[in-house]
């Protein structure tokens, strides 16, 4: 059934249908009574012939309802109307993540998006609740660029044979199905959630999707049998961190995966450390090392409750009484008194000491003279010289300085959908010089260049939420100096 603007459904006003897929239709509606627009899902009409849907909507949908997180949708009703089911949601219009896929992009930025969402999903699984439909699609973003999971639960509401998947009585979309879930021999579970983020994290990261299928089919056969491309391996390098974290996320067995969701993300950005793939090459190290001599028995580190009542290894116990070693002829300790060195030679320690410390503090200020110039001038800041490495900013003024030759800084900022992005470049000491605005993968969108009025501006209207790069630069490749951006974004 199709609902057409101005048609009403329960309280609400359908304003107008912006989307559909597997799991059903979605409108902008209105809620007189509240003054508030919302989002409602209609799902699928061959939910009416199945005779298990209606116990299971009413139970999916109470723990649905039941979240309540900054990165979930919020849920405000979930009802029926005749023989059509639908729910009822916050309304989010600042497009999807979908939007922004194509290219690689940033660390920085993908952690961004991927750490809320990390944290709705383990706040989730904590109660019992799991996606089972992670994909690009159903991460929205508002106006201010936060992301937002939608469609929470709604695979297991909707059920097997909805087409989901168009396999069985497998729940979720077929290019993001974890293996263990593609197999069918086990129902999706939290881990079965991670699998599918670390697939939006590669798309991220890498800039494609690691199993590229034509059909449903071929890309579950691709998640149980083929081997995640490496990275680096394909022309994309990443950092050790990151290639070896997305690998681990993207497992075959659900018990070689991180424990939690957040786990995974924190891998990525290099805040922990994926151990248990690194044990074989740690175990390779450590055997092409020379044997080192064991202590005594007595001497080892006992393993057990440390000082804070953890698990861990706790200090050196001293070896009591009935456990000491047994004494060698050839080992003695001293117990003389300590001889101290002549005053003399410490004191020619000391002044040689601060003779080193006066010596670098006076090459620290000749080195900070030079690169300020005269000495009167700024600091030469380096703002990054790629999309990769783009210094992040917000609206208002930036100060930099072009410097050697030939150099030019990147600043990345992030916006909400339809956003006018105007940036003014004043030149300071800055002769000649040029602005651009740049897409994720590197499309000049905007560029201006002028040395008469000594300002330079360049404009975009940016209908879709996500992050945008500023590039500065000098229009003679022996031009340098300092300069300012003025950065508006309404």
């Amino acid at each position: 059934m199709t609902l057409t603007p101005g048609a009403t459904l329960g309280n609400y006003q359908v304003v107008e249908k912006i989307g559909a897929g597997g799991m059903g239709s979605v409108y902008k509606a209105y809620q007189p009574m509240l003054g508030r627009y919302v989002a409602i899902k209609v799902l699928p009409p061959q939910t009416a012939g199945d005779p298990s849907f209606a116990e299971r909507f009413a139970l999916e949908a109470r723990a649905i309802g039941k979240l309540r997180h900054p990165n979930i949708v919020t849920a405000y009703d979930f009802s029926s109307s005749g023989d059509m089911a639908y729910l009822v949601s916050d309304f989010i219009d600042g497009g999807t993540l979908a939007d922004q896929l194509g290219t690689p992009l940033p660390l920085d930025y993908a952690l961004t998006i991927l750490i809320p969402i990390a944290s709705a999903l383990d706040y989730a699984h904590a109660r019992g609740v799991v996606h089972r439909d992670i994909k690009p699609q159903n991460i929205l973003l508002t106006h201010e660029g936060m992301p937002v999971l939608t469609d929470f639960g709604l695979a297991k509401i909707i059920g097997p044979g909805s087409g989901v998947t168009q396999a069985g009585a497998l729940m979720g979309t077929a290019e993001y199905i974890a293996p263990e879930c593609a197999s069918g021999v086990e129902s999706a579970g939290p881990a079965a959630d991670q699998y599918a983020l670390a697939i939006v994290a590669y798309q991220m990261l890498v800039g494609r999707h690691p199993f590229p299928s034509e059909n449903p089919i071929s890309a579950l056969m691709a998640h149980v049998h083929k081997p995640v491309p490496v990275p680096s391996a394909i022309g994309v390098p990443l950092a050790a961190n990151v290639e070896e974290a997305l690998l681990r996320g993207l497992a075959k067995k659900p018990a070689e995966r991180f424990a939690r969701v957040g786990d995974f993300v924190r891998a990525l950005s290099g805040a922990v450390v994926p151990s248990s793939s690194l044990a074989p090459a740690l175990t390779a190290v450590a055997a092409a090392q020379p044997p080192k001599p064991a202590l005594p028995a007595a001497a080892q580190p006992s393993v057990g409750p440390g000082p804070r009542g953890g698990r861990g290894p706790s200090a050196v116990e001293p070896p009591s009484a009935s456990r000491l070693p047994p004494a060698d002829a050839s080992l003695s300790v001293s117990t003389s008194p300590t001889v101290r060195a002549p005053w003399w030679r410490r004191r020619r320690t000391f002044v040689v000491l601060a003779a080193v410390v006066v010596i670098l503090v006076v090459l620290s200020a000749l080195n900070n003279r030079d690169r300020a110039g005269d000495g009167s001038a700024a600091t030469t800041d380096d703002r990054g010289n790629t999309i990769a490495t783009a210094s992040a900013i917000t609206a208002g003024t930036h100060s930099g300085t072009l410097s050697p030759a030939g150099d030019v800084d990147m600043f990345r900022l992030n916006v909400p959908a339809s956003t006018n992005i105007v940036v003014e470049l004043h030149f300071g000491t800055l002769q000649r010089g040029s602005v651009a605005i740049l897409s994720s993968n590197g499309q000049i969108l905007d560029e201006a260049a002028d040395s008469a009025p000594r300002v330079a501006r360049a404009n975009y209207s940016a209908r879709e939420a996500g992050a945008y790069y500023i590039r500065v630069g000098a229009d003679r490749s022996d031009a340098t100096g300092t300069y300012s951006i003025v950065v508006i974004a309404r």
